[in-house]
């Protein structure tokens, strides 16, 4: 099975995972609740993961766990606004100034070995704030929805590395939308179509709410989708010259830059 191949080139670092740390943060006018899930032993870097409109951070926690797991603390805000995606934009970055000024817990970690993650409403929110954010470690847009053109503008100005996933075109993602998100990025890695995904398969776990409205979601893609999603942020972490964040192999099924 395919998930299991990419799981086992991972690095050989899976641990137990403590439990889940809930602590609240003020984010401009607002105090949401954030999820952190931090590995036992030494971190390899930290993924802000946003998730998508009206949802909240419980659609994220399998990933949390997974890239915990692995060894990348996630922290996964509450988005303090439903509507002003904008704003979310703004908190965002926010949240990655508290971690590098070690106001998040007691993490401190510097911009570069930050990586921002979004899933819909969430990835857009997210690459407003990566365009605000030279010197992140990367961005990866999960299905990212963008309604209004001001993600395209902003992915324009997005100068790190980034990599876009995308489900199958539908209302849901406004027939891929993500796809000029991803085109306009200047340092693309790449973008992955990942085949028969729904746009709920970017949340894990996902609910009947979501299936309701965007389609049956498949437990087997979640996994495939959430080990990529692991294995990506750590190669955006990689730095050379440290044999244990060596660079991972992905499945040949992304399209070219």
């Amino acid at each position: 099975m395919f998930v299991c191949a990419l799981v086992a080139a991972l690095p050989s670092l899976a641990q137990e995972i403590p439990p889940v740390q809930r602590v609240e943060v003020e984010l401009g006018d607002a105090t949401p609740a954030v999820d952190v899930y931090r590995p036992a032993g030494q971190p390899l870097g930290l993924a802000i993961v946003a998730h998508g409109f009206a949802r909240s951070r419980v659609r994220h926690a399998d990933l949390g766990r997974a890239l915990a797991a692995y060894g990348v603390v996630a922290v996964i805000p509450d988005l303090p606004h439903v509507v002003n995606l904008w704003a979310n934009g703004r908190a965002l970055v926010e949240l990655v100034g508290k971690v590098e000024r070690g106001e998040l817990t007691d993490l401190r970690l510097p911009r570069e070995r930050i990586v921002l993650v979004g899933t819909s409403a969430g990835g857009l929110a997210s690459v407003l704030a990566a365009a605000e954010l030279p010197g992140l470690a990367g961005w990866v847009g999960l299905d990212p929805v963008d309604r209004t053109g001001t993600g395209l503008d902003a992915a324009g100005r997005v100068a790190i590395p980034a990599v876009v996933f995308l489900a199958e075109p539908s209302l849901c993602n406004l027939g891929s939308s993500g796809e000029a998100i991803a085109a306009a990025l200047p340092a693309r890695l790449r973008t992955v179509t990942v085949t028969g995904a729904s746009h709920c398969d970017f949340e894990d776990p996902t609910n009947a709410l979501c299936e309701a409205a965007c389609g049956r979601s498949s437990p087997d893609v979640r996994e495939l989708i959430r080990a990529q999603i692991v294995a990506t942020v750590r190669e955006l972490l990689w730095r050379p010259g440290e044999a244990s964040r060596a660079r991972l192999a992905l499945p040949p099924m992304e399209s070219p830059p």
